[in-house]
C-alpha cells in the first residue's frame, strides 16, 4: 500500500503510462463466470486444507527484513519466494522491474512467478498475486500476509490438476507506484494472454476488534464486476462463516497491483483488509507486526479459503461463449462469438427469446427491424444438453450506417447516430456553450461510452480523423484511475486504442484529434470514447466530462501509430549443466544477456548475444541468475552450474 507521494517515482510512472496508451486493451470487460450452484466435495477439501500455522510461519519470515523494492533485503525474500515454489514443484521465473529502481549495479530483485500449467486449456489464465516489498518497517500485514496467502493457496492448489492454467506472482515494487506489476499487466497484453481473473491479496490479517463478528471485503473496478459477482457467490457458498461483502468504506480500487491489470482491461479484484484501513494504527509503521499489524489470522485464513474455493471453480468449469457481438455486414445483422469449450452447439436469443441454435460461432439474423432496439446473447449446449450461464448481452438498433463527413454541436440536444451506454449522459450548457455532458456525483464507479453508429470508409480517402473539443474534471491519487480513452473497431469484438485523455481538471475548452487513417477502405468501422473512474479516491472530486463539436471528417489532423510488439519468454537448459547451456528467447534479433550471481553480482554480460549456446563454466559451481532483456522487458532465470 502507497504511504506517501514520491514525486519521482510518480514522473517515472507517467512516463510508463504514456508509453502504454497505444496497446490495445487485450482483456474482456464483458467476461462472464459459471454459476455455481453446489459445492464441489474436492474443492471443500481443498478450502478444508488452509493452515493458519502455514500462513504464520511464512509472515514470520518476510517480517525480519525491511523489504524495500531496490534492497538486498529485497533480493532475500525473492530467492526465498522462489525456493517456496521450486519446492511445490511449479516452473518459476523472475519477471525484472523496467523501473530504475535500482541504486547499485546489482540484481533487483523482481516479480516472481510459478506457473502450474492447465490440462486441457493452458493459454486461458487465472492469477493470484500480490506484493512482498514493504519500505518502512516489517510490513507484517503490508503485505507478508498476503503473499503468505499466495503461497498458501499454491501449496494446496498445486497438489491438483486444473484444465487452466494457474499462475502465482507475488510482485515486487507495489510501495513505489506499482513499478513491478505494471510492466507485468503490459507484458500480458502484449503477448494477447486471456487472462480470466486476478485475484490480488494485499494485507489480509488486520480486522478491528470492535467490529464484532469476522467479515470479508473485496472491491472491483467497473471492470472486474462480473469477477467480483462470481467470486462473492463462491466466497459465500464454500465459507459462509466468514460472509464476503462489497467495499463500503474505502472505495472500490484503492491502491494496488489489481490496478495495473485494470489498465488492459483484465478483471482482477482488492481482496484485503483495506474496509478498516482507517482503523489501522500499524500501517506503515515498525509495530505492523504480528499481533498487531496481524492480529486476526481468522481473517486471514478466511480469505485464503475464498480465493482457493474461486480459483479452483474458475480453473475447471464450463465458461460461457465469451465476446459475443452482433454488428451489419452487408446490410445483415451477423452475430459473432468465440467458441466455448465443451460445447456442442449455440442457442441464440433476441429480446430474451430463443432465436435459433447452430454448431458454428455466428449467425445472420434475417427477420431484423430498423429503428428498434434488439438485444442478443447465445448459451453453449454441452453434450448432455444443459445450457451454459448467458454470454455478455449486445445490442443494435440500425443497419443504415452514418455518412461521413458528420458534425455534432449538441445545440439542439439531440444526437442521432450517437449511441450513449447509460442515462448518466446528459445535455447542458456549460462555459457558454450547449454540450453532452458525462458525470458522476458519487464515490462509487464511473463508466460512460460513447459510441457511433458505424460507417464505412472509402479506399479513395486520403485523410480522416475524428476530433472534438472537451473539458475534463476529474482527479485521482492513482496516476491512471481516472481516464477518456478514444478506441475504434471493425468487429466490435477487438477495440483498438487510438488516444488517451488523461486525469486533470481544465481551465479552459481543448481539441483532441486522432488520425483514422488505419482504417481507409474498411466497410465497417465504429469509433468509441470511454469515460472512465473508479472507487473512493476521487473523493472531493466530482467526475464529469463536457463534449462538443465532435466530427468525423477527411481532414489530416493527428496520427497514432501503434507499435508491433513481439512474444518475448525465456528458457534455460539444461538445468542444473556443467555451465554449458541452451538460451532460447524466440526473439529474431540481438539481445543484452547478463548473468548474476547469487549476491546480485552482476558477473558477466553481452550486449549482442542471440539464441544459442552460453558458456558460464568459467564462473565456478554455484547458483546464477542469466537475465535476458528485449529493450522493453527483462526475464531471468536461475540457474545451478554443478
Amino acid at each position: 500500500m502507497k504511504k506517501t507521494l514520491l514525486l519521482t517515482l510518480v514522473a517515472l510512472f507517467l512516463s510508463i503510462t504514456m508509453k502504454a496508451q497505444l496497446i490495445d486493451n487485450k482483456g474482456n470487460r464483458n467476461q462472464t463466470y459459471p454459476v455455481i450452484n453446489e459445492t464441489n466435495p474436492a474443492i471443500v477439501e481443498m478450502v478444508a486444507q488452509v493452515d493458519t500455522i502455514n500462513l504464520l510461519n511464512t509472515i514470520s519470515y518476510m517480517q525480519q527484513f525491511i523489504r524495500a523494492a531496490w534492497s538486498p533485503e529485497a533480493l532475500t525474500v525473492q530467492n526465498y519466494l522462489l525456493d517456496r515454489f521450486d519446492e511445490l514443484g511449479l516452473e518459476t521465473y523472475i519477471h525484472k522491474h523496467t523501473g530504475q529502481i535500482g541504486q547499485t549495479d546489482t540484481l533487483d530483485a523482481g516479480n516472481v512467478i510459478a506457473i502450474q500449467p492447465g490440462t486441457e486449456y493452458p493459454d486461458e489464465y487465472i492469477i493470484i498475486a500480490s506484493h512482498y516489498d514493504h519500505p518502512d518497517g516489517p510490513g507484517a500485514d503490508d503485505n507478508a500476509s498476503g503473499t503468505a496467502g499466495v503461497l498458501e493457496c499454491a501449496r494446496i492448489l498445486s497438489q491438483h490438476q486444473f484444465k487452466r492454467t494457474i499462475l502465482y506472482v507475488p510482485f515486487n515494487g507495489e510501495e513505489s507506484w506499482m513499478v513491478g506489476s505494471f510492466p507485468f499487466a503490459q507484458k500480458c497484453a502484449r503477448e494477447e494472454m486471456n487472462i480470466l481473473g486476478v485475484f490480488d491479496f494485499d494485507m489480509i490479517g488486520f480486522w478491528p476488534e470492535n467490529h464484532g463478528d469476522v467479515t470479508l471485503y473485496s472491491g472491483y473496478s467497473y471492470i472486474s464486476q462480473h469477477l467480483f459477482e462470481f467470486y462473492q457467490h463462491v466466497a459465500n457458498l464454500y465459507v459462509p462463516e466468514t460472509p464476503t461483502y462489497r467495499f463500503t468504506v474505502q472505495g472500490d480500487s484503492y491502491g494496488g497491483d489489481h490496478m495495473s491489470f485494470n489498465i488492459y482491461e483484465y478483471p482482477a479484484l482488492y481482496v484485503g483488509d483495506i474496509e478498516y484501513h482507517s482503523e489501522n494504527i500499524h500501517y506503515h509503521h515498525d509495530s505492523d507486526t504480528i499481533g498487531a499489524g496481524v492480529n486476526c489470522f481468522r481473517l486471514a485464513e478466511g480469505f485464503v479459503k475464498t480465493v482457493v474455493a474461486s480459483v479452483a471453480e474458475l480453473a475447471d468449469s464450463w465458461v460461457s461463449p465469451q465476446n459475443f457481438c452482433a454488428v451489419v455486414n452487408d446490410g445483415n445483422v451477423v452475430l459473432n462469438w468465440d467458441a466455448s469449450h465443451e460445447t456442442q452447439s449455440y442457442k441464440i436469443y433476441k429480446d430474451n427469446e430463443l432465436l435459433a441454435e447452430t454448431t458454428d460461432t455466428s449467425f445472420i439474423d434475417e427477420n431484423f427491424t430498423d429503428g428498434e432496439w434488439h438485444k442478443y446473447f447465445v448459451k453453449g449446449v454441452n453434450a448432455d444438453g444443459e445450457e451454459s450461464p448467458a454470454s455478455n448481452l449486445d445490442s443494435v438498433f440500425d443497419r443504415t450506417p452514418l455518412q461521413i463527413p458528420v458534425f455534432y454541436d449538441f445545440e439542439d440536444g439531440t444526437n442521432p447516430g450517437l449511441i450513449l451506454n447509460n442515462d448518466k449522459w446528459s445535455f447542458c450548457q456549460y462555459k457558454q456553450r450547449n454540450v453532452l455532458k458525462a458525470e458522476s456525483e458519487s464515490n462509487d464507479n464511473c463508466f460512460q461510452i460513447l459510441e457511433t453508429q458505424w460507417f464505412s470508409i472509402p479506399e479513395t480517402a486520403t485523410d480522416i480523423s475524428l476530433s472534438f473539443i472537451y473539458w475534463k474534471h476529474f482527479l485521482s491519487i492513482w496516476v491512471y484511475n481516472s481516464h477518456v480513452v478514444i478506441e475504434a473497431t471493425t468487429d466490435r469484438r477487438h477495440w483498438h486504442k487510438l488516444s488517451e485523455i488523461s486525469k486533470g481538471l481544465s481551465t479552459s475548452y481543448a481539441e483532441h484529434s486522432v488520425s483514422l487513417n488505419d482504417f481507409i477502405g474498411c466497410a465497417y468501422v465504429k469509433v468509441r470514447i470511454r469515460f472512465e473512474s473508479s472507487g473512493a479516491w476521487n473523493r472531493g472530486y466530482d467526475k464529469k466530462l463536457y463534449i462538443d463539436d465532435l466530427r468525423i471528417d477527411f481532414t489530416p489532423d493527428a496520427v497514432n501509430e501503434n507499435v508491433e510488439d513481439e512474444s518475448f519468454s525465456l528458457s534455460v537448459f539444461p538445468n542444473p549443466s556443467n555451465g554449458n547451456i541452451a538460451i532460447k528467447t524466440g526473439l529474431n534479433h540481438e539481445y543484452l544477456l547478463e548473468v548474476y550471481n547469487i549476491l546480485g553480482i552482476k558477473v558477466l554480460e553481452i550486449n549482442d548475444f542471440s539464441d544459442g549456446i552460453l558458456d558460464i563454466s568459467k564462473l565456478g559451481k554455484g547458483i546464477y541468475f542469466v537475465s535476458a532483456g528485449n529493450g522493453i522487458d527483462k526475464i531471468a532465470k536461475r540457474v545451478v552450474v554443478e
